[in-house]
């Protein structure tokens, strides 16, 4: 609790919470010589990244509307059901 007193502040200052990540993006470089910033800078930081992601959102909006509709359920468990 003590270490994370901020978390319980009414107001929670974004820059604080996010600025260890923050830093990490601003030195991720593909020629860094740690593999772990390299690979996220080889991946997160394309071109081709920024042309899939909206496509790849999209995707996966799809695919949790579906399957959590309430009549997709509905008829899982109608087929759980017969099967028993």
């Amino acid at each position: 609790m003590e270490q994370f007193g901020w978390a319980f502040d009414n107001e929670i200052d974004m820059s604080r919470t996010f600025n260890e990540l923050h830093n990490f993006h601003d030195k991720a470089v593909p020629e860094s010589t740690e593999k772990i910033q390299s690979l996220y800078a080889k991946i997160f930081k394309s071109n081709a990244f920024y042309l899939i992601a909206p496509i790849l959102y999209l995707y996966l909006k799809y695919l949790a509307t579906k399957y959590t509709h309430p009549e997709y359920l509905n008829k899982i468990i109608e087929n759980e059901i017969q099967a028993d």
